[in-house]
């Protein structure tokens, strides 16, 4: 079957709906399907790695808020027969889903909130809270909703290979693609003044993360050899699985962490990743201190002292990670999709 996914990622929407749509058709293409990426992207880096597997790259700069975005896949769609239409993107409204449909492609919808109306044959939300959220959809919508449905990158499904240690040696410190208000510079400070010399510090800067133009002086400063920084990773799976204990945000980057049972710190960085911490803090997978703007330094220093400390609740935090995501999101939903 032909699929196109319709998904950007620019400094102003991140990295993870693109990766999530990565990671389900690096699936589809090993199942001997063909995908296209219909995508604003800002990052060459990105768009190699989409061609490198066996994905077909289209650029578009148009939003899908314009007629002119809209006619364009559903051009592309005819012109290659595409049997599924996937989408990810926050501006795509309950009226572009209809018009897809109404030319005559299935589409499957994934988003992580419940503000429009889906008409289409399926929606996937895998956030924990999307349970507790009321959804309008046409009565045929399949609804696949919840943990069990996180889609994870096929370079990340090695856990299996990790070794978990009674004391913390490295410390994560990860902000997704992006690094709004340059938190992970205040974190750095923070964790200079509060940990042993002998702990290191793992900074992963991303790929649309413009910290390494921005702050070159300031990142000077703290690089000595404690810090260690990556740079757009290549294998972010080898760096999860050496990292004891991790500070993120409250995106997608959560559930990775979950699933290697890295217990993790959660500050967030936008209103949307709020629910999701919460919930995580209260599953006793996350600690969550709170907005990027309301966190203490000493609230920080606090709570990273106490998880370096208790081996317990490290090793309590980690398993209830690992129980929530087993890394099977992708093959539930290509499985729910062929039932159609």
């Amino acid at each position: 079957m032909k699929f196109v996914f319709r998904v950007d990622a620019t400094k102003d929407i991140g990295l993870g709906h693109l990766m999530r749509c990565y990671a389900l058709a690096e699936e589809l293409v090993k199942n001997k399907n063909t995908c296209f990426f219909i995508s604003n992207i800002d990052n060459e880096k990105i768009i190699e790695k989409i061609i490198t597997s066996e994905i077909i790259f289209e650029k578009i700069t148009t939003s899908p808020e314009s007629k002119k975005d809209l006619q364009y896949l559903i051009n592309f769609s005819k012109k290659h027969y595409i049997d599924w239409v996937i989408t990810d993107h926050y501006k795509i409204s309950s009226e572009y889903i209809k018009k897809i449909k109404d030319n005559g492609f299935q589409v499957l919808c994934i988003d992580d909130t419940s503000q429009i109306y889906y008409s289409s044959e399926v929606v996937v939300n895998q956030n924990i809270v999307s349970k507790k959220i009321e959804f309008k959809t046409d009565d045929s919508t399949k609804l696949l909703l919840g943990s069990k449905y996180i889609i994870i990158r096929e370079e990340l499904l090695k856990r299996g290979k990790k070794i978990y240690k009674d004391i913390v040696e490295k410390i994560l410190v990860t902000f997704g693609g992006i690094d709004y208000g340059n938190i992970t510079i205040k974190i750095l400070k923070i964790l200079k003044e509060t940990i042993d010399n002998n702990i290191q510090i793992i900074v992963v800067i991303g790929a649309l993360n413009k910290i390494e133009e921005n702050l070159k002086s300031e990142i000077k400063k703290l690089d000595n050899s404690q810090i260690r920084f990556v740079f757009s990773p290549e294998n972010m799976a080898e760096l999860y699985l050496e990292s004891d204990i991790a500070i993120s945000a409250g995106g997608s980057s959560c559930y990775e962490l979950a699933y290697f049972g890295i217990p993790n710190i959660i500050i967030t960085v936008a209103d949307n990743q709020l629910n999701i911490a919460k919930e995580l803090d209260k599953k006793n997978v996350s600690i969550y201190l709170g907005k990027k703007e309301d966190v203490s330094s000493n609230k920080i220093k606090e709570n990273v002292l106490k998880l370096i400390k208790d081996n317990s609740l490290r090793k309590k935090m980690s398993k209830n990670g690992l129980k929530l995501v087993d890394g099977k999101g992708k093959k539930r939903i290509i499985e729910a999709m062929n039932k159609l």
